[in-house]
């Protein structure tokens, strides 16, 4: 008891000498700024440096790990907000690195098996406010952060759904409503070459993977997954440079994928043996 508050007691102290300090140096290099006539406020960068002595002093600990990365973010996250202000308000850049810093508290405070389900949630909600903030703010005129929402959203889906990812059923009305919100996307707002071709291509190898591969159809797989390809490849060819034919060539190499499969795997499946 008398050694539990001891160490109270020089807790104390260490935290009024850390708190003193820092504020006796951040004073020093004001005094040094102002008095030699340099009108910019550069004593913020070593102020902000000096600051983490009493925030790491008060804060660190097993139980407050939380306050330090709440408290921490929020200086930094200031200290990018008057650079900011100080040197080029008129572009907002502080908002990228404040993006990345976020992450820190937000990871220390909902980054756990009882509340990952609101982490991911949470983080999705601000994932697609900052691409939308960063979308309005710098090209207003094209609405790319349209592009990046279904991939954010997935993050929650998959957190929630869990190991059901793995159904067919799951996986295929996923795959639907993505290809379906990337195809409204290429009529409506992204119009001209179909560009959906290649998010659909990419999305559907999820269900079919669970339909054929993860159940040993490796042949089926590779017969639907090489035509699928050589679908995109000819798609491709046609819109993009009709012509010229050169989508035979990668098709050519595709083929191999089920020709492989038929002729060294598939017969010693058929007869039981392995090779």
């Amino acid at each position: 008891m008398i050694k539990t508050n001891n160490q109270m007691k020089n807790r104390r102290y260490l935290t009024g000498f850390s708190l003193a300090g820092s504020l006796i140096i951040i004073l020093f290099f004001a005094f040094i700024n102002f008095s030699t006539g340099v009108r910019f406020p550069w004593f913020i960068f070593p102020a902000y440096m000096v600051l983490w002595w009493p925030i790491i002093t008060i804060f660190v600990g097993k139980h407050s790990m939380k306050m330090l990365s709440l408290v921490g973010s929020l200086v930094t996250i200031a200290l990018l907000v008057v650079i900011n202000y100080l040197t080029s308000w008129s572009y907002p850049w502080f908002l990228y690195p404040s993006f990345a810093i976020l992450w820190w508290p937000l990871s220390v405070l909902f980054a756990n098996s009882s509340t990952i389900k609101g982490y991911s949630v949470l983080g999705a909600l601000i994932n697609v406010s900052f691409f939308t903030i960063i979308n309005i703010t710098n090209s207003p005129d094209c609405p790319w952060a349209l592009l990046t929402y279904f991939p954010v959203l997935m993050w929650p889906v998959g957190v929630l759904l869990g190991r059901r990812l793995g159904k067919l059923s799951i996986a295929s009305i996923i795959c639907f409503f993505g290809i379906i919100y990337y195809v409204v996307l290429n009529i409506f707002v992204f119009k001209g070459f179909p560009w959906a071709i290649f998010p659909a291509y990419a999305l559907l190898w999820w269900p079919l993977a669970i339909a054929f591969a993860k159940r040993g159809c490796s042949l089926i797989f590779s017969v639907i997954g090489t035509l699928m390809t050589a679908a995109l490849f000819i798609t491709v060819n046609i819109f993009a440079s009709p012509h010229s034919i050169w989508a035979v060539y990668p098709i050519f190499v595709i083929l191999w994928w089920p020709l492989s499969i038929y002729y060294f795997v598939y017969p010693y499946r058929k007869s039981g043996s392995t090779i």
